[in-house]
């Protein structure tokens, strides 16, 4: 079973090596992710997918009102999670 991190990275490999895969993956990220890792991502889960440049910097928060762990906290920058928890 993939986690979130897993997929992202393979996801995110493939973008940096094929510049079709990733016009597509700005353009439709979910058959994108299908089409890399075979994951279906559930119709109730929204993909944003954002191409960093020298002029923009994306800060992602948690949503509103959680707390995070200690553990959750240390892993922000690099996501986490199972895929089965979307």
């Amino acid at each position: 079973m993939s986690t979130q991190s897993q997929i992202e990275e393979q996801v995110i490999t493939k973008a940096e090596e094929d510049a079709e895969f990733r016009a597509k993956l700005l353009k439709d990220p979910k058959a994108a992710i299908k089409d890399a890792t075979g994951f279906t991502v559930p119709e109730s889960i929204n993909i944003h997918v954002l191409e960093d440049n020298p002029s923009d910097f994306h800060l992602v928060l948690p949503p509103a009102g959680r707390n995070l762990t200690s553990q959750e906290m240390s892993a922000v920058a690099g996501g986490i999670g199972d895929i089965n928890t979307w």
